[in-house]
């Protein structure tokens, strides 16, 4: 996996202030469930795991499925378009 660099940092800058938190906790975490990204923004699980899916669906996260549990990582080789 690519580091992360000042490129990546001024990206997630221009996403609107709701996604910021949710692409900043998954960079922290890593590979985390909607629910552990919600114990780290303090939003409910649903919000999250909308905001989630929304980073997936613009290509800045990976979805990928563990059984019933959807785990999400930044997706850092196509995070900088």
């Amino acid at each position: 996996m690519a580091s992360l660099s000042e490129k990546h940092l001024y990206k997630v800058l221009e996403f609107p202030k709701h996604l910021q938190t949710t692409a900043i906790a998954l960079l922290k975490l890593g590979c985390a469930t909607a629910s552990e990204v919600a114990e780290v923004t303090l939003k409910a699980r649903a919000v999250e795991s909308s905001y989630l899916n929304q980073l997936a669906t613009m290509k800045i996260a990976r979805k990928e499925r563990r059984g019933r549990q959807a785990c999400f990582t930044i997706n850092l080789e196509d995070f900088c378009w």
